[in-house]
């Protein structure tokens, strides 16, 4: 078996590649900061000292339960809601049990310090016949592999820094544990972590090393258990990172630096690194290597676009490894240098600065004709009546949307040819019969300050994620209602339409139109948004929208800001407004036809086959399109269809197996080792979709009780002594029937008779019902506590004027 320490450490030291402070060099091997949950993969020493809390007046009050013990699944607590929620997640990480239940979810809060979770020792408990039946996110794996069905997935969500990356590699490192790998399948998934991060993570506001698209990792095992390979889909690359100007603080992707870095190295612009010069020494002799120097050194070495990246000695040391990782997956050497003369190509090409004396340079890499690249990109061919054609010339806004979108649509077609690359690699070599475990990682909610065409599509897959997640939970309560024996008479349909979620009807258009359709319509049009000299970017989109969506319930106006340019939407997590500034010319920059045609008609060889695997348009769409109307963007496709496509593949995908949910919160947004802040981990429970769950639950019955707990506790309201003694008895039948005595109680008083039903083992209550119940315990309490009070007062008064009086008797006698 392979050991858990081996698939725990960083493949790649990406957190060298990215750290911010200038003039200080990490060691490679040190993760991003905030990447995992254990302190020898963040760098940090496990401090022996107690977890704060910090709280402030805006979150909810508790019930006053601080005192007691609380349930590993807290859909066990009495009252569930957000304080109840909150305070049960605090009470465990006081006690460094970062692992909860939520009903079938698992929550895991980062403690930032070595807290044992990971430990070989841990593996090997739940690995064992008998495991513990505490919360971990070993059990949730455990319950996979030994559950009906061959089929399952874990559904790893969270913002960044909350430890999904690292919850994915604990998941692996227990199943080669529990289950034998082979060396070869382990070589190649530890090697594909690099190449997977280099061309697929960077640098954001929340996090050094975040990964802009979703993965779906399906281990196979064999029927005797061994792991035998697994299978990799890539979802929803950020392609518009490629191109454009980035917000404040935010990077493209990782390999554009290591590759700048790298051909600056072999121009001799700066020494290579003394320990690896015989690495840089082969590079600078091959052939391929020295006319992608000649092409792409001193452009990229002059991009501004590039030059807030990361030190110069971090870069090269990662990309030495990024290309064993690329050699490791089954590339040969002059594959890596045309791989890399594609990323430099879209380097240029991206860079709005440099300009035509880009073009020259771009071409070479590509291995195209200069003159063909500058009249596609500037020249476009349009068709007059049957048979004629005429050229028009491009204007500076056309020619600049389509060399960006020439960047995007080059960068996604080789991350695809990459990723199927190493899918190959891990491949399983033949159909076993045995399980297979799915392993989604995917970005989180993003709210941040301006929230642009990017945190627009990420928030709808969180929103799809969010209704599958809401049809799993609503599953969950009807099983529930149906092993308690009720008659569940319109609370599934109440619970159904709790799952709907408004914000993805305005969005995809249901029975009217949608925001999609707006900008579809206008990127497919080849509108631009923004208006030459005015500099009203997103006006006319941000006022169409308005005027299209505006009386949807989930259409926000901004109301006291700039209407021109916001729109906002009613998230499940919440209101968001987006700047409508370039979403029309990112919708439209990348997925066309016209591009794709285009290098494989002109592109050198390796171009033509990374291309291979692109899906070709929509026969339909090829029957609208005229002849000579070749390069029209109307018939295109836009990045929203072809995210909503990928998106509901995977809801597919994931529909088609039985599916866990893993939930990682990061406890504070300084990611302070053992510090609990409560308004940082209530907007993620938001997000995260977890208070989502309390809302479904609430539209059935949020409260439940034992039997017996609660013919105890409400004993009290029966009229009968009998009546009360048989209510606190255990034994027999009692409970049962002293319930349906209270339940009548309370139906008399005017309560509903399904505000309280009696199940099973469980008494179900509204919130009404649950208030009475507990207004009416209080009152009799009070009504008896006074009158034994008042007794007692009585009676000792009795007994004090009784002997006042034999004794004045006995003194007038003499």
């Amino acid at each position: 078996a392979l050991p858990i320490s081996l698939l725990g450490v960083r493949a790649a030291g990406w957190g060298s590649c990215v750290s911010e402070p200038s003039g200080t060099r990490f060691p490679s091997a040190a993760p991003p900061r905030g990447a995992g949950m254990d302190s020898a993969r963040l760098g940090r020493p496990s401090f022996n000292f107690r977890a704060v809390r910090r709280s402030n007046g805006n979150i909810p009050a508790s019930s006053g339960h601080e005192g007691k013990d609380v349930p590993a699944d807290l859909l066990c607590l009495e009252d569930f809601n957000d304080a109840e929620l909150l305070r049960g997640l605090w009470a465990r990480y006081e006690k460094r049990e970062i692992f909860t239940w939520v009903g079938s979810v698992l929550v895991s809060v980062n403690p930032y310090s070595d807290v044992g979770a990971f430990k070989e020792e841990m593996a090997a408990r739940y690995a064992s016949n008998k495991p513990p039946q505490a919360p971990h996110l070993y059990a949730t794996v455990r319950q996979a592999l030994t559950a009906p069905g061959s089929r399952h997935a874990l559904l790893i969500t969270g913002e960044s820094g909350a430890g999904k990356t690292e919850a994915t590699r604990a998941v692996l490192s227990f199943l080669a544990m529990r289950h034998t790998a082979t060396d070869y399948i382990r070589d190649r998934l530890l090697r594909s972590t690099p190449v997977l991060e280099a061309f697929g993570n960077a640098v954001t506001r929340q996090n050094s090393n975040s990964s802009r698209f979703g993965k779906f990792i399906e281990v196979h095992l064999s029927a005797d258990g061994e792991v035998v390979g697994a299978t990799l889909q890539p979802y929803m690359l950020e392609a518009s990172r490629v191109s454009g100007n980035l917000p404040t603080g935010e990077r493209t992707y990782h390999v554009f630096y290591l590759l700048r870095a790298a051909l600056g190295t072999l121009a001799g612009q700066e020494a290579p690194p003394s320990k690896s010069t015989q690495f840089w020494a082969r590079l600078a002799v091959d052939k391929e290597w020295t006319e992608l120097v000649k092409s792409g050194a001193e452009l990229m070495g002059a991009s501004k676009r590039l030059s807030n990246g990361p030190q110069q000695a971090a870069c090269l040391e990662n990309f030495e490894v990024l290309v064993e990782g690329l050699l490791a997956t089954g590339m040969r050497n002059i594959e890596v240098a045309h791989c890399c003369r594609i990323v430099a190509a879209v380097a240029l090409l991206s860079d709005a600065e440099l300009g035509d004396k880009a073009l020259p340079a771009a071409a070479a890499l590509l291995r195209l004709e200069e003159q063909q690249l500058r009249s596609f990109l500037t020249r476009i061919e349009m068709s007059v009546g049957n048979n004629e054609r005429c050229f028009r010339e491009r204007s500076n806004a056309e020619a600049s949307t389509l060399k960006a979108s020439l960047a995007q649509e080059l960068y996604a077609a080789l991350f695809a040819w990459l990723t199927r690359l190493v899918a190959r690699g891990i491949a399983p070599r033949k159909a076993e019969g045995g399980r297979m475990l799915g392993l989604l990682d995917l970005y989180g909610f993003e709210v941040f300050p301006t929230n642009g065409f990017e945190q627009f599509l990420i928030n709808y897959c969180n929103e799809r994620l969010q209704q599958f997640f809401n049809r799993q939970v609503f599953q969950c309560e009807a099983e529930e209602y149906a092993a308690e024996g009720l008659d569940c008479d319109g609370k599934w349909n109440g619970l159904t339409a709790a799952c709907q979620l408004p914000a993805l009807a305005l969005l995809e258009g249901h029975n009217s139109v949608g925001i999609f359709g707006v900008i579809n319509d206008r990127s497919k049009c080849n509108f631009e948004e923004t208006m030459s000299g005015s500099g009203t970017g997103g006006t006319a989109l941000a006022e169409t929208l308005a005027g299209a969506c505006g009386g949807h319930a989930a259409f926000c106006r901004a109301a006291g800001r700039d209407t021109s340019r916001l729109f906002g939407v009613k998230h499940f997590a919440g209101e968001v407004y987006y700047e409508a500034a370039h979403f029309v010319r990112k919708n439209a920059s990348a997925h066309r036809p016209d591009i794709v045609t285009f290098l494989r008609e002109h592109g050198g060889s390796f171009v033509r086959e990374v291309l291979a695997g692109e899906a070709e348009e929509p026969k339909e769409a090829e029957e609208k399109a005229a002849p000579g109307r070749r390069g029209r963007k109307l018939f295109g496709r836009t990045i929203i269809t072809t995210f909503q496509q990928e998106l509901n593949d995977l809801c597919t995908t994931l529909e088609a197996r039985q599916c866990r949910h893993v939930r990682c919160l990061r406890p504070n947004d300084e990611q302070k080792p053992l510090v609990f802040d409560d308004a940082s981990m209530l907007r993620q429970c938001r997000y995260s979709g977890l208070l989502e769950a309390t809302r479904i639950r609430k539209q059935g019955y949020a409260h439940r009780r034992p039997l017996a707990t609660f013919a105890a506790r409400y004993a009290i309201l029966l009229s009968a002594p009998e009546d009360r003694k048989a209510a606190r008895c255990v034994q027999g039948s009692a409970p049962a029937e002293s319930c349906q005595a209270l339940r009548k109680v309370a139906t008399n008083s005017g309560i509903s008779d399904n505000d309280v039903r009696i199940g099973k083992t469980k008494v179900f209550l509204r919130e009404g019902a649950l208030t009475w119940f507990e207004a009416m315990r209080s009152h009799v309490a009070i009504v008896l506590v006074t009158a034994a009070l008042r007794g007692h007062q009585s009676r000792q008064s009795f007994l004090q004027k009784r002997c006042a009086t034999v004794q004045l008797q006995a003194f007038a006698r003499g």
